[in-house]
């Protein structure tokens, strides 16, 4: 039968796989359905489409209220041009007004040339936007499916260490495991340290030759007199 020490090195080895798969698990499910270049992408794509939407609402009000100016200077020319209207001074305020919806027509006609052009450029925006949303989510669509096989590489890989581990356990004394389970936590899950040429392989401190006699002969549990771990012949 192999010296516990040895055993608890295996066991680690079991371990430590178990304790890399069980994270690299945890970061996939924390990635999984999340990217934070698609979310930027599409509040980018947001923001050009609320400022086009903007800009398209001006240009529709300026041609209401264009259309509307041109309807009462149409209507205002009729009664001015129709003969109806007679009196000097009321020809004259119609002429009056006319002249001043033609100014005002004149100054919305350019603020909507003006809309005009800034819908053109925002178009663009939203276009450019929506490409860089699209490069996005296909490249987050790449990684999903990436880490969606990696994960179930990972589950099965674990699965089969923890089957191994049963099997594993079975030599160990109870006093054994317990001194092992106790220094995991406390030596970043490695507990046990092999030794090699007189030194441990995890602190390089090479140990005293009745410590190094100790560990070759398996009878018991000894601890690398530097960073306290079981030392182990593999």
């Amino acid at each position: 039968m192999a010296a516990q020490a040895t055993l608890l090195y295996r066991l680690q080895t079991i371990d430590l796989a178990i304790a890399k798969n069980t994270a690299r698990l945890k970061e996939i499910e924390a990635t999984l359905g999340q990217d934070t270049r698609v979310a930027a992408a599409r509040v980018a794509q947001t923001t050009a489409e609320s400022t086009l939407h903007t800009w398209q609402t001006r240009a529709r009000d300026l041609e209401l209220e264009i259309k509307s100016l041109a309807d009462k200077i149409k209507t205002t020319e009729n009664r001015l041009y129709g003969g109806a209207v007679t009196n000097p001074k009321e020809l004259g305020d119609m002429q009056n007004e006319i002249t001043s919806l033609q100014k005002r027509q004149a100054k919305l006609e350019d603020d909507n040339i003006e809309s005009m052009l800034y819908i053109e450029q925002e178009q663009a925006n939203v276009k450019a936007a929506q490409q860089v949303t699209d490069a996005a989510l296909a490249t987050f669509a790449t990684s999903q499916s990436s880490l969606i096989s990696e994960k179930y590489r990972l589950e099965v890989e674990l699965a089969t260490y923890l089957e191994r581990r049963k099997p594993a356990l079975i030599e160990i004394e109870p006093a054994s495991l317990a001194r092992y389970e106790a220094l995991r936590p406390k030596k970043r899950g490695i507990a046990v340290a092999a030794l090699h040429d007189g030194s441990c392989t995890v602190c390089g401190v090479e140990q005293t030759s009745m410590i190094a006699q100790l560990v070759r002969a398996g009878h018991q549990l000894v601890l690398c007199g530097s960073c306290g771990r079981i030392l182990a012949v593999p």
